[in-house]
C-alpha cells in the first residue's frame, strides 16, 4: 500500500470547509491586492459559496464574516 492510498483511507484526511474557506479566501485577497480581481466581486462570490456550502448556517454569519475579514484585512486593498 502507497503513502497516498493509507492518507485517502484516512478519515483525518478530510479538511475542515471552514479551514478550506479561509484558504480561499486569502488566495482571493492575494488576486484583489495584485489587481487581478475586483474587491466585491470576490467577496460577494466567497459569501455565496460559504451560503451554499452550508457553513452560514452552521457557523453564522458573523463567523463567515470575520474570516472574510480577516483574511482581506491583512492586505492593503486601495
Amino acid at each position: 500500500m502507497t503513502a497516498a492510498a493509507a492518507i485517502d483511507q484516512h478519515q483525518s484526511a478530510t479538511p475542515d470547509p471552514l479551514v478550506v474557506f479561509l484558504a480561499r479566501c486569502e488566495a482571493r485577497a492575494h488576486l484583489v491586492a495584485a489587481g487581478l480581481h475586483s474587491l466585491q466581486d470576490s467577496v460577494d462570490t466567497l459569501q455565496a459559496d460559504a451560503e451554499a456550502q452550508g457553513l452560514v448556517a452552521k457557523y453564522g454569519q458573523d463567523s463567515i464574516q470575520e474570516v472574510l475579514a480577516e483574511a482581506f484585512g491583512r492586505w492593503r486593498l486601495e
